[in-house]
């Protein structure tokens, strides 16, 4: 080769290497800018957080139960009204801040964060590290967005709370000593016991698991399932003993019948405080009657300042998810974005209002 040929090619290569590092930089340039736009956004949700602390963990504090009622640290009656994650290892991303604070403005002072026990072949069973990694960061979102976590060792593969038990004595003893009296905590210990689950077999595993938590957070709610996936909650025998006990009550519209309200009555009169801790619809069969059914449920609970937790804030390909299977948004949604259940949902986070 010449050396003009030589300085051809050099020059060629320079000016190559110019095209890639500009659009090396542009990429560059490109992150930077969304990061920014990112961090604004954060920024500005956050900034809402603080300027809108209201009936949330800063205003309410330290929660407790007396009687059948739970009461903020001054006395007061609260309603805790929140969506659930899916699985937690399915959906992690809409546990983060920015869809935590979207249903936090739409009513919401509580999340929910469902982590299957044994999810048929994965949970916390199978991957236990990653589990906790997730509920962790899911807890720091909520809390950061001062609302109340809800932490649920969600079982329902496994039936019986007793099938896994010395794994829920792991969990909670570990996220218990992380968390330690966190005001804003909430425990949920076995999520809906099923099959041939009595409930016997679910205050022996109680008694083993609210010790547990006690030693760490001597004062945190505690919600324990009930018998037929957290349905029966009339076939609860006698109450625990410990103080800051709820029992957990299930209802799905379009699944069950009408008689929610005799059963929660019945409950409270036996001087059990309920908490809902899953809702939702099930529209596979008659849907508009599922739907209606699902808005007088929830007309029900809120004019009863029941607390309650809505399945699922998920875009699953399913008829209880609230977002849209293809709505591919972790926030800022908008009514094209939810689904018909989603928006019943949606409206049952503003309360009685």
């Amino acid at each position: 080769m010449t050396e003009k040929g030589k300085n051809k090619k050099a020059i060629l290569v320079l000016i190559l290497l110019v095209i890639l590092l500009a659009a090396i930089g542009l990429v560059e340039y490109g992150i930077i800018c969304k990061n920014i736009e990112k961090n604004r956004q954060l920024s500005t949700l956050k900034k809402q957080v603080e300027e809108e602390a209201k009936d949330g963990v800063k205003e309410h504090g330290k929660l407790k139960v007396e009687g059948v009622q739970l009461k903020d640290e001054k006395g007061n009656n609260v309603q805790l009204r929140g969506m659930s994650s899916h699985g937690i290892l399915w959906y992690p991303d809409y546990t983060n801040y920015a869809s935590i604070m979207e249903t936090k403005k739409h009513g919401a002072n509580m999340f929910r964060i469902a982590m299957y026990s044994d999810g048929g072949g994965d949970g916390y069973i199978k991957e236990p590290e990653l589990s906790k990694r997730l509920v962790y960061q899911a807890v720091e979102n909520v809390l950061s967005a001062d609302m109340y976590a809800i932490v649920d060792w969600h079982i329902l593969n496994d039936g019986n709370p007793n099938t896994n038990i010395e794994k829920a004595k792991e969990f909670f003893r570990e996220t218990t000593g992380v968390y330690k009296n966190n005001s804003g905590i909430i425990y949920e210990i076995c999520n809906e016991p099923n099959g041939d689950t009595t409930w016997d077999d679910i205050v022996k595993y109680a008694n083993e698991i609210i010790p547990i938590i006690r030693n760490n957070a001597p004062d945190a709610i505690i919600l324990v399932g009930t018998p037929d996936y957290s349905y029966s909650i009339t076939k609860v025998e006698k109450k625990f003993e410990y103080d800051n006990i709820m029992y957990s009550y299930h209802f799905y519209a379009g699944q069950y019948d009408d008689s929610y309200e005799n059963m929660i009555g019945d409950a409270q009169k036996a001087g059990m405080p309920v908490f809902v801790s899953e809702w939702g619809i099930n529209t596979e069969n008659n849907k508009e009657a599922a739907l209606q059914q699902g808005k007088k449920f929830a007309e029900y609970i809120n004019k009863e300042k029941i607390s309650f937790a809505a399945w699922s804030l998920c875009n699953k390909d399913e008829c209880f998810s609230a977002i849209k299977p293809e709505c591919i948004k972790y926030s800022g949604w908008n009514d094209e974005d939810l689904t018909e259940v989603g928006k019943i949902l949606f409206s049952a986070l503003n309360g009685d209002k």
